[in-house]
């Protein structure tokens, strides 16, 4: 209790009455998720349960407008992550953002509803020559000293594919988890979190800033007077001012448990579901291209276990095409 209330001026704490089993149950106006073996529990409560559980666990989400099946589910506490980045209390807010991910149901046959719709648009026969998975793996793999038992990794906006030799897992939950994060977390739009979640930031007020590690320097150039006080970082048009509520080193601890509460986390849970343990681990993908993002999950793998960017296309003739692209180039290798 006193940790909860670490950082408040002032705060009320009330006793219920209830039993304990029965506070754990979800309230009608409270989110709630339902596992394959039928236990339901608020969301929140199973926040904490989520990455210890085998992608696919989760099989139904409901709110107090409905409910739907999903086929994975995955959720990160706002409020538990700055706890553990030891962020000041109530400068995170408490939202639980949730990433679901869910099966198109067929149209019927084994064809998939993609290859129907693009084979009645083109009003061709389409048929699928691999899955994207493997098509990620035959391009990922042409990354110089890359073995052919790695374990790769494509993050997605939407998921994280872990593809072993012979089998492969989706997760749901990935860049775009990451940059709601933030959003939600700062009170930014999501076009703006999009470049604040990427790397560090400093505190500038005029020509002067300060870094992350508290190092101090002048600009080449002044920022206007509206960003003075405030953490920016380089964004598309120069300097992108987001936030002044936090000094720089706290919002570098909270950006980094961010991305291993979102991605390290769910990346942990499919390498588990998929029951490969990995020699050599090859990340591509958008995502990938963060640095403290590949720090991040490397960090989560055992001692021994090699882990880098890929560059796809690196032994083939041409430019290497870096980091993305490997589904194309796995398709590309495929064709006639």
């Amino acid at each position: 209790m006193c940790r909860t209330l670490t950082d408040h001026a002032n705060g009320v704490v009330g006793l219920l009455a209830v039993p304990h089993a029965v506070a754990l149950l979800p309230h009608p106006d409270e989110p709630w998720v339902e596992t394959a073996d039928g236990v339901r529990l608020p969301l929140r409560a199973a926040c904490a349960q989520l990455a210890d559980w085998p992608v696919g666990a989760v099989r139904e989400f409901g709110t107090r407008s409905g409910r739907s099946e999903v086929d994975d589910l995955f959720a990160v506490d706002l409020a538990a992550a700055a706890e553990a980045a030891t962020a000041r209390q109530g400068s995170t807010g408490r939202a639980v953002l949730v990433a679901s991910l869910g099966r198109l149901p067929s149209a019927g046959g084994p064809q998939s509803p993609a290859t129907e719709l693009l084979g009645e648009l083109l009003a061709v026969p389409v048929r699928c020559l691999i899955s994207e998975p493997a098509a990620a793996r035959l391009g990922a793999l042409t990354t110089p000293g890359a073995r052919r038992d790695a374990l790769v990794v494509d993050l997605g906006a939407g998921t994280i594919e872990v593809i072993g030799a012979d089998n492969a897992i989706v997760a749901a939950g990935a860049g775009e988890l990451l940059t709601a994060a933030v959003a939600q977390m700062l009170g930014i739009p999501r076009a703006a979190a999009d470049w604040v979640k990427r790397g560090p930031c400093l505190r500038v007020d005029g020509q002067r800033f300060e870094a992350e590690d508290g190092t101090r320097g002048f600009l080449d150039v002044a920022a206007p007077a509206t960003a003075a006080g405030l953490l920016a970082v380089d964004g598309p048009g120069g300097l992108l001012p987001f936030d002044r509520r936090h000094g720089p080193a706290e919002w570098r601890a909270i950006r980094l448990r961010l991305k291993q509460a979102v991605l390290a986390s769910n990346f942990r849970r499919a390498v588990r579901t998929l029951g490969h343990q990995p020699a050599q681990v090859l990340m591509v993908g958008g995502p990938a291209g963060d640095e403290e993002l590949t720090g991040v999950i490397a960090r989560s793998l055992p001692d021994g276990v090699a882990a880098g960017r890929g560059n796809v296309g690196g032994n083939c003739a041409g430019d290497p095409l870096g980091h993305c692209y490997a589904v194309a180039l796995g398709l590309a290798l495929l064709a006639p």
